[in-house]
């Protein structure tokens, strides 16, 4: 026996769900599909409210002194330009006064001469005299003096020389001719001076300054 034919009401009510169902279909997928563009579009960025980092913050304008308003400055008043210092006399520390002799041992026959050098071992210049006034060559043998230059010296005269810094002057020298001297022997004989290797010392003095005394012998 054949089926019954179903009735125009059931078709439309099956037509209907079927419609139903479609446009639920069709719905998905275009939800699906806007929310694929909406990703893509906006990079991937989390949504408002969400907890992503917070975008950095517009660099601020340099912040520049302001100009100063003091007064000008005025020209330092240049300094005075001062004179150097007026030399003054030397001293025993500023000079070194040396003892020379020609020869450290004298034949019978030979004169000893003797001279002198001065050195300024100081930064600054001084004055010193080296006139005849201000020479001695003093002689001597242990505690006894056979001769000084001065004992019979005639004529002596001052002579103040400027003496710079770190400079060294030689004093013209004399002979001796080995006799003793004094005071009261200028115009009469002097005994000579003891000779056969007899040790004696030289020193001289200049400007109030003395030397070390160095050794000569009389053969």
């Amino acid at each position: 026996m054949p089926a019954p034919t179903p009735s125009p009401a059931v078709y439309r009510r099956r037509r209907l769900v079927a419609l139903v169902l479609l446009l639920a279909v069709i719905g998905l997928v275009w939800w699906g599909v806007a929310a694929l563009i909406g990703a893509i579009a906006g990079g991937g960025e989390p949504a408002p409210g969400g907890t992503g980092a917070a975008p950095a913050p517009a660099p601020s304008a340099p912040v520049t002194a302001p100009p100063t308003t003091g007064a000008p400055a005025t020209d330092a008043p240049e300094p005075t330009p001062t004179e150097p210092p007026e030399p003054q006399r030397c001293t025993a520390d500023d000079v070194v006064v040396t003892a020379r002799t020609d020869a450290e041992f004298y034949g019978p026959d030979a004169q000893p001469q003797f001279s002198m050098s001065l050195e300024n071992r100081s930064e600054h210049d001084c004055i010193i005299d080296v006139g005849t006034a201000a020479q001695e060559y003093r002689v001597t043998s242990g505690s006894d003096v056979i001769w000084v230059s001065t004992h019979c010296q005639q004529e002596a005269e001052h002579q103040d020389v400027l003496l710079e810094a770190g400079r060294t002057v030689d004093a013209p020298g004399l002979g001796w001719v080995r006799e003793r001297s004094t005071p009261d022997t200028c115009d009469g004989e002097r005994p000579a001076a003891v000779a056969g290797n007899a040790y004696y010392h030289l020193q001289v003095t200049i400007g109030g300054i003395a030397s070390t005394p160095v050794v000569f012998v009389l053969e």
